[in-house]
Order: C-alpha cells, then structure tokens, then sequence
C-alpha cells in the first residue's frame, strides 16, 4: 500500500474528534473522504498530511512511517496538501507562486521555473502567469493552489474541499483537471461535500460520522447505505433514491 492509516484517533483536550479510523490507498487510486460537518473527516485528513500528530495510531506512506513527522517531512516524502482556504502568497505572481512549491525539489531557479511553467501550462493558468495571485477569482486560487502542490512532484494528493464553491461549469473544468492529474500517475485522496465530485472521481469513499468511519465502499454502495443516508445524505436523498 502506498498509504495505510492505521486505527488513528485524534483528542482535543477531553473531546475525541476521530476514533480508531483505517485507511489503506494502494498506488494510482482515488479516495473520497465524506460525513457531516464536524465528523472528524478533516482532523483525519490533517493527520494525513502531517498538520495533526495523531494521539493513537500510526501513519506509515510507502513504508515509512510518518505519524510524528512534520508537514514539511510528508511533502518530501511525496505528499502534497491543498486548504479549504486557498493558501497563496498574495502580492506575488502565480509563476512565483508556483515556483514555491517546485524548490521543494530543485535547487536552482531555472529549473524550479522550468518546472513550475510546465506545472502552469498543465492547469490552465498559462495566461496569468505573470500576475499577481490576489487578483484571481475563487476558481483561479484553487487552481493556484493544486499547481502549486504539484510542483512538489507529490505522489499522493491530498484536496481539502478544493472543488467547492464552483459555478456548474468551473466544476466540471475541476473534475477534468483532477482527471488529468490522476492520469499523471498521481494517488489522490478528496475531501468533499459535493456528491458529483465523489460519484464521478472516487473509486472508494470513506464515510465519517462522529469521529468514527460508519461506512466504506465504492461510492454506489455508499449513496444506498441507510446508516450514510440518516447520517448525512437525509432522507430527501432515500425518498429521490426510492422513487427512482
């Protein structure tokens, strides 16, 4: 396995946000992390990337094991993280910006700029390489941002809800760059809360609740699940399902 998390918990204080949670992502798959707000899907994901060490558990990527490594140790290691929050470095340009993340791996700016041009290229910020990262849209941060991780050369990528908040056309031009990412090679593990995301991207989906994983399967299997539907699809979702 690429990735395998190993009954991780998570404790603020007295409050257990995650409870004995596994996960194990061979090579070249693609992973979806779902549950209502406060299920502990994120607390898990941070654990994943190295923001949160776990209380319990044990992270281990290609074999090493990385449960009390830092952030900067997983993106070396070959894992790459976005936010919910694009994390970009406003008053510089997206070339700049991008340029960032390929010094993770070159040491010598011409190559860092070859690199992070090609990264550009590929995710469809060619045309505003040169300004400024605060005056791109929503669509554009989050693209910024996805370019940015990539030029780490990640084997794994992890997406923090980085399709959210898309007109219906931005999603559809996110999920084919997502498409073209995983075509790279690259192992990906999503969080997010829009099911055309899921549905159409992962091939397994984790499903929390709670702090705990209440289900896991592929992602028809999961939509049908009744503990998924009472916990966090609604019966809206049962009632669509049944009258189909």
């Amino acid at each position: 396995m690429l990735l395998s998390a190993q009954n991780v918990s998570k404790s603020f204080g007295s409050f257990l946000a995650v409870r004995g949670a596994d996960l194990a992502v061979a090579e070249g798959e693609i992973i979806g992390l779902i549950g209502p707000n406060g299920a502990g899907k994120s607390t898990f994901f941070n654990c994943l990337a190295g923001d949160t060490v776990p209380t319990t558990g044990r992270v281990l990527f290609d074999g090493v094991d990385l449960t009390r490594a830092s952030a900067e140790a997983h993106a070396r290691a070959g894992i790459g993280r976005t936010f919910q929050v694009p994390a970009t470095f406003e008053d510089m340009t997206v070339l700049d910006n991008v340029m960032v993340g390929a010094f993770l791996r070159y040491r010598h700016r011409r190559d860092a700029r070859e690199s992070a041009l090609r990264v550009i290229e590929m995710t469809g910020l060619a045309r505003q390489s040169a300004q400024r990262a605060r005056s791109l849209g929503t669509p554009g941060r989050k693209r910024l941002e996805i370019a940015r991780v990539l030029a780490t050369g990640p084997r794994l990528m992890l997406l923090d809800e980085a399709l959210a908040g898309l007109t219906p056309t931005e999603l559809q031009q996110a999920i084919a760059l997502v498409r073209r990412i995983h075509e790279l090679g690259i192992t990906l593990v999503i969080v997010e809360h829009i099911m055309e995301v899921i549905m159409t991207l992962a091939q397994r989906v984790l499903v929390f609740n709670q702090g705990h994983v209440i289900a896991h399967g592929e992602p028809r299997e999961i939509v049908a699940n009744e503990a998924v539907i009472e916990a966090y699809l609604g019966r809206g979702h049962r009632k669509r399902r049944d009258a189909q």
